[in-house]
């Protein structure tokens, strides 16, 4: 519902609106970027903890490198500049998660600004003709790419964790999450739509997934986002003022909290409310946003140089400076980065042009499925067996995996290696391409990738009837079990045959051909009218 009225509120030609972004995004690093504590997630509660991380007196800071490293590779997937000097700041605040009463960050001096990226528009087949009447749709074409600059990114440290016990009234605090690397992302407020911030979200989870710089959780837990949404009058300039939702865990929350503050925000402009500076939350439960605090006053973080830590020197093959270990080289980490999500997809699309187009890429991408297709292809070796695959895919597979997390279990479940083997099995018609629905529903479910195909034909006894002796005593016996479709032949063939289909499928649970089967039914009722 919330869609739906957000999608009208931007198409009635009244309104517009300004997202941006702020992104935390965990790295991917064994130990945390000031300590040699380990940073893997779920441990024992305070196990992960050295005397930097409780800020003990006299416990200084420790650069993890490979913090920069992803933050790096990070910065050249968004197409931004990169800072040769950066410094780290003290932002100075009390909260019982810091005991240190600061975080380290790098708000006035960040190692990347200036970028742009460019992702998909991921929007259903269906809605592409409807939505061009929204503004955030430039065409009709199936594959819509847009863009949205990068402000900055920065590096900083983790917070602790509170754990809040109401039973006795207190909150407990966790430190091992404390001082785990991130690097924060802060975008312009390109984004103009709900659609628009999930397609971004999706399209750079990708690339921060495919350039090793957080884990494969997803959006879950690897990334929190911030968003910043602001409606406005069409034909009006933006007053700077602006509705902060904060932590949001999810592509559906973040898509869900912005149509909701679309909405509300619209309502207000409507009854000549203006709209001011305030931090809400999102409500999973309602699905609403909830205010948290106004924003009256800005606060003063005390931003200060960090005392304890070095600038950070970047250079590349053109300086002529010597380094030593302590310094990054841009170009080294430049030559080893892997080729881009979006361009990727454009190889695809030259790669297997016999059969793929942009509109099935776009289909593959909406629903999560384009690493599964890339693994899936290279275990099969022509572009008829591909194409027979990919059909699968988008018929099938999206019917068992309708989004990204169930692909992920069902990839896991039914590896490329298997589901490879089927097409091929379907291909040589060992199965039919009845059963091939329920083929794969049984793998599925058992969760085994280790079993083999054959174990499960065998199991179900799914094998397909392929022998013409055998099949001509099926049909002869469903013709004396439905002697009314002999007579029904004469007047409605396409029918009678439909009829017969139909009670074969049901009797050998989809192990007959279907053309093999008609073949048959055609030939011997054409005998008995002669």
């Amino acid at each position: 519902m919330a869609a739906t009225a957000a999608a009208a509120v931007l198409s009635s030609g009244r309104f517009y609106a300004l997202i941006g972004f702020e992104i935390h995004v965990k790295l991917a690093t064994h130990s945390k970027m000031f300590s040699s504590s380990s940073s893997a997630p779920a441990q024992t509660t305070n196990s992960q903890v050295t005397p930097f991380d409780m800020a003990l007196p006299g416990s200084l800071p420790y650069f993890n490198r490979t913090c920069l490293e992803a933050g790096i590779r990070a910065a050249l997937g968004l197409n931004c500049q990169l800072n040769k000097i950066s410094h780290f700041e003290r932002k100075h605040y009390f909260y019982p998660d810091s005991p240190a009463g600061y975080q380290i960050t790098q708000q006035r001096y960040p190692f990347a600004s200036n970028g742009v990226f460019h992702y998909p528009l991921l929007i259903k087949k269906d809605k592409l003709k409807s939505s061009t009447k929204y503004k955030f749709v430039d065409n009709q074409n199936s594959f819509v790419i847009k863009q949205c600059r990068i402000e900055r990114i920065q590096l900083e440290h983790d917070t602790g964790r509170s754990i809040h016990d109401d039973h006795q009234n207190r909150t407990l605090i966790d430190l091992n999450r404390f001082g785990t690397g991130l690097i924060e992302i802060v975008t312009k407020p390109d984004i103009q739509s709900s659609l628009e911030g999930e397609s971004f979200l999706r399209e750079l989870n990708r690339l921060l997934i495919k350039y090793n710089i957080c884990e494969q959780s997803g959006l879950e837990t690897a990334v929190r986002v911030d968003a910043n949404v602001s409606l406005h009058r069409m034909n009006t300039k933006p007053d700077g003022n602006r509705i902060e939702i904060k932590n949001l865990g999810s592509f559906i929350d973040v898509r869900q909290a912005i149509d909701f503050e679309i909405k509300r925000q619209e309502q207000l402009l409507t009854n000549n409310y203006s709209i001011k500076n305030e931090t809400r939350t999102y409500d999973t439960n309602k699905y609403q946003t909830i205010h948290l605090r106004r924003k009256e006053d800005q606060i003063d973080y005390r931003f200060m140089i960090e005392p304890n830590l070095p600038p950070l020197y970047l250079y590349d093959d053109n300086d002529k400076h010597i380094y030593g270990k302590n310094f990054v080289n841009i170009d080294d980490i430049k030559r080893n980065i892997p080729i881009s999500p979006l361009d990727e997809r454009k190889q695809y699309l030259d790669k297997y042009k016999d059969f793929l187009t942009a509109e099935h890429l776009h289909e593959l991408l909406r629903l999560d499925m384009i690493d599964y297709f890339r693994d899936v292809m290279t275990h099969l070796d022509n572009n008829h067996l591909r194409h027979i695959a990919l059909e699968v895919l988008l018929s099938d597979v999206k019917s068992i995996s309708y989004d990204g997390r169930k692909i992920r279990k069902f990839a896991q479940a039914v590896s490329p290696i298997l589901f490879a083997d089927i097409i091929k099995h379907l291909e040589k018609r060992i199965i039919t391409r009845f059963s091939l629905y329920t083929l794969l529903t049984l793998c599925n479910k058992s969760r085994d990738s280790t079993r083999s195909l054959k174990s499960f034909l065998d199991e179900h006894n799914m094998y397909a009837i392929n022998d013409e002796n055998e099949l001509e005593k099926i049909c002869l016996k469903i013709l004396e079990e439905n002697p009314k479709q002999i007579d029904r032949y004469k007047t409605n063939p396409k029918k009678a045959l439909e009829q017969l289909h139909t009670s074969v499928c049901k009797k050998y649970h989809g192990r007959i051909h279907d053309d093999l089967v008609n073949d048959v039914f055609k030939r011997l009722l054409d005998k008995r009218i002669k």
